[in-house]
Parts: structure tokens; sequence; C-alpha cells
């Protein structure tokens, strides 16, 4: 049994197949609801006292993950149609956290769990159970927490409580435990100090920063987020939170506007520190006719070139920037390749080899992905259960004379339960 409510994905589940045909595009959809931001909220309210109400919430596998967390530190949920209330309060927490696939629950909530004076064990399972935890043990030891891991991999076992103190994180895996250890600082009893090494993908722990003053925390930090001070003994506030419609899950529609007709979506902040927000530059640079309404954001094939565009700060950019270079004259170039060695798959190898069988022309260099545009045909695409390989491939078919067959479409559910109903909302009759 995975996450509440759900069992974990099942053989027939990973053979399923979505048949994606050839067809212009052109109509208006709602971007999803942000899951980086609803993650957040959702362990945030779960540590602040009274009752926290999130607006239009992700209900995506990840955050139906962070809802198990948020309960596992003793938060009570109430669903209230498109909004969701969470109540936190004192917990002595301990047990185990159950992160389902989410690599930012197992990541974050290894810190949130050294909170407690209790024995804990982070886990979760299927692809997660492979990938890195990244160097928590250090950080948490010099804070006052017990940590093992199992060789660098989950499961996690933590003992608190943490007390504060002065300590280094690795910042060169990515930056979701960082993001934990940010939340779980301004609780502990003492100050702290925290250096950062080589931090990768910094926009999201300015998400972070900013969901933790949303709930009257303060955190202080240099600018370039190098350094961090702490002041011990805060307590978060329950708040009332607005969820961002979400750039990450909205960049497949705003590519397949790009390249195959006319995308109108609404719902997404151009203000936003989503990193993925960072998909409208890539668009422009490749010939995009991109247009702000009042309502909506319009994306338009333009004439479409090739382009280079560095993805270490956005790295789940990759598949739709990809599927983008394909639909482009020349060769692109898609910097940060190391950012996919431990995603859901290995997905640089994935995005090859699966749109590679459509007829796309990419290749590995180095640090860089090396695309040169060119027809695609079709053909089947298989997903290997990573939700983003399988929006990719979907949208690659809508340019493809044979269709695409997408295998495994279930795994979508992971950030982006809608993604098909969404796509075919837009799709034209060939």
């Amino acid at each position: 049994m995975g996450a509440r409510g759900r069992v974990a994905e099942t053989p027939r589940e990973r053979l399923r197949m979505r048949i994606v045909e050839a067809s212009r595009v052109k109509g208006r959809v709602a971007a999803p609801p942000s899951k980086s931001h609803t993650v957040r909220a959702v362990l945030l309210a779960g540590l602040a006292e009274g009752r926290s109400v999130l607006v239009r919430p992700s209900r995506c596998e990840d955050a139906l993950a962070a809802l198990d967390l948020a309960r596992t530190l003793g938060a009570r949920v109430e669903e209230q149609g498109e909004e969701m209330a969470l109540t936190g309060g004192p917990s002595s927490a301990g047990g185990v956290f159950e992160c389902g696939e989410s690599g930012f629950c197992l990541r974050a909530g290894t810190a949130l769990a050294a909170l407690f004076d209790s024995e804990c064990t982070v886990t979760g399972r299927g692809s997660l159970m492979s990938r890195p935890v990244g160097p928590v043990e250090t950080p948490l030891r010099a804070l006052g927490a017990r940590c093992e891991t199992a060789g660098g991999l989950p499961p996690v076992s933590v003992r608190g409580p943490l007390r504060g103190g002065v300590a280094e994180v690795d910042g060169s895996h990515g930056s979701q435990f960082l993001s934990g250890l940010l939340m779980a600082l301004p609780l502990c009893p003492g100050d702290s100090r925290v250096r950062v090494e080589g931090l990768r993908s910094g926009p999201y722990v300015r998400m972070t920063l900013a969901c933790i003053e949303a709930f009257g925390g303060r955190v202080e930090h240099e600018a370039d987020l190098s350094r961090f001070r702490i002041r011990g003994g805060q307590r978060y506030r329950a708040t009332r939170v607005e969820v961002e419609g979400d750039w990450s899950g909205a960049s497949f529609l705003l590519v397949a506007g790009a390249v195959a007709g006319e995308a109108e979506v609404t719902g997404l902040d151009p203000g936003s520190l989503q990193p993925d927000r960072a998909v409208l530059s890539a668009l422009s640079d490749a010939g995009a006719e991109i247009t702000w309404g009042s309502e909506a954001l319009r994306v338009r094939r333009g004439d479409l070139r090739a382009f280079d565009f560095d993805l270490t700060d956005c790295p789940d950019l990759f598949p739709p920037l990809a599927v983008l270079a394909c639909a482009c004259a020349g060769t692109s170039v898609l910097k940060g390749v190391g950012r996919l060695r431990t995603k859901e798959s290995d997905r640089a190898a994935a995005l090859v080899s699966e749109l590679g069988r459509l007829g796309g022309r990419l290749r590995l260099d180095g640090d860089r992905m090396v695309i040169r545009g060119g027809p695609l045909w079709g053909g089947e695409v298989d997903s290997g259960g990573d939700h983003r390989i399988a929006m990719a491939g979907a949208v690659a078919g809508l340019l493809c004379p044979n269709g695409a067959a997408v295998v495994g479409e279930a795994c979508v559910a992971k950030s982006y339960p809608g993604f098909f109903d969404d796509l075919d909302s837009i799709r034209m009759e060939s």
C-alpha cells in the first residue's frame, strides 16, 4: 500500500497505452495547480499551530504523499471542494514517514523527522527506493540528530531532536534536503547557521523561503543562498494559501502550442518564483509567438529555430524542451544533463531513446543534450514509469504522421493527473 487512498502502480497500469494522433492544437485550458507550491504549503501547515486553508491545491500523487507526511506530523486534514484545511499542532511524531515516490518528501521529510525525540523511518516505494537520498547524515548529526541511510539510499533512520548549531550542506545534489532543513530549523530550541556549497536549483530554495515567510517564519540568508542564519524558538502560524498554477506541468501545453498550433493557458503567475517559468525564455529563443492577455498566456507556433538553453536550475524542463527542439530548424543544445541522472528514470537516456523511437535525432555529449531538428514519424514511447517522459511522448505525438503510443500513461498522476484530458481538450480533429 502506498500513500493514503492509493496502491502502487500495477503491472496492468504500467502497460496501459494512450494513442496520441497527429493533430493541431487550439484552445484554452487552466494550468494544473503547482505541485511544488502545494507540497511546501502542506508540510508547513502540518507544522503550524492552528487551521490553515489551501485553495486549489494539487491532488497529484506527490501532493498526496505530502499530505501523508503532514498527518504523520500530527495534522488533521479536511477536504472542502476546491479547498483543503489542515489543522496542525504539537506532535511527538515517530514511526514511519511514508513518502510514496516523492523525492521532495523523502529528502525534506528526513529533515522534518529529525525534529522529534523518537525513532523515525523515512521511506518510499517504487523508483524512489533506488534514488540517492544525498548527503544528509553529516549535517543532521552536526545539528543534534542521529541519521543513517542504507548506503546512501532509502530507507533513512532518523532520531532527533534537532537542537540547532552549525552545519554544512552539499547542494550539488539538489535543494530538496536543504528546503526541508530550512523548514525545520526555525522550530529548534537553538539558533542555527548553515553553509551551502555548490547549490543547484536555487530557485526552488527561494520558493521554500517564500512559503516559510507566509507561515510566519524568518530565515536570514546571503543573496546567493550560500549562507543561512536561523533564529530558534520560532512558531509557524496558520494561514490561507492560494496555490499557484504549475509552470512545470503547463510547459507541456505551452510547447504543444508552439509546435502544433496555438494554446492558451490560464492561472499562471508571470511573477512566480517557480524556476520552470524559464520555459518562456526558451520558447522565445526558439521563435514561438508569446502573448500575455488579461486572462491567459497564449503561445502560438512561429518560425521555429534552434536554440541553446541552460537547464541546470530547472531540469524538469528537459522533456518539453527536447520536444520543442525536435520541431526547430537546426541543432539545439540543452545544458545541465547531469541533473537528470537520479530522476524517476535516467531521464536523459530515456529522452534520447524514446524520442529517438519516434524519429528524433538526439544525443548526449557530456553535460549537454544535442538535438537536431527534423520530422518525427511516430511509434511507441515507453514511459518507464516516468511521468515527464509520458507527457513528452504525448506532445511529440502531435507531430507524428503515424501518431505516438505512450506506454504506461497512468504515471502522469505523479504530477499532473489531468494531463491527457487537458491535452485532448485543445486537440483539433484531423
